[in-house]
């Protein structure tokens, strides 16, 4: 038998909504860290664990099946080749798909890129910025969204936009006045 609540805990009770609960009070060190570092947004973070997952239940279903499967082979190529061209493992292996994290797709993002080729220095804050400003290109498309991911093929195409290549130009002295 449960006791009658309080008019106070009655008070309090019809300010909490049980049905669309949020965790607010995060108390998780390592995701605060890894946000903080890399420019993560919670909701990004949480697409990526949930990513993440699913990457992991694929390779121990391919794990569990025999070596000598021409499913498994042909299927774990396939994974291993695409988690390669995206950039999340180095070498093409089944073990290397199982050791992926939040830094793997972290690193991948589009500011932090511009940071790591050495076409920005400085805080990650202000590459961010760049990126939602329209400064960034990949190809002839400019990139507005920070948590685009560079894939290897799009690693050679990225590069300021035409009105912030001028200005990088003009500090550095390398401004080609035929180009006006």
């Amino acid at each position: 038998m449960v006791r009658k609540l309080r008019f106070h805990e009655r008070k309090l009770l019809k300010k909490v909504d049980f049905i669309n609960w949020k965790d607010v009070g995060t108390n998780n060190l390592k995701e605060i860290a890894l946000c903080r570092k890399y420019g993560l947004q919670r909701e990004e973070y949480s697409k990526y664990q949930r990513m993440i997952v699913q990457i992991r239940k694929i390779v121990h279903k391919l794990a569990d099946l025999d070596r000598q499967d021409p499913f498994r082979t042909r299927s774990s190529a396939q994974l291993c080749e695409k988690l390669y061209q995206m950039g999340l493992i180095r070498t093409k292996r089944l073990k290397q798909c199982e050791k992926i994290g939040i830094k793997s797709f972290a690193r991948r993002r589009l500011p932090v890129y511009v940071i790591q080729s050495g076409m920005f220095n400085g805080p990650l804050s202000i590459a961010i910025k760049y990126v939602q400003h329209g400064h960034v290109r990949v190809g002839p498309n400019i990139v507005r969204d920070p948590a685009f991911l560079v894939t290897r093929n799009h690693e050679d195409f990225i590069s300021w936009t035409d009105k912030i290549r001028k200005k990088i130009d003009e500090y550095n002295d390398e401004r080609d006045d035929y180009e006006d």
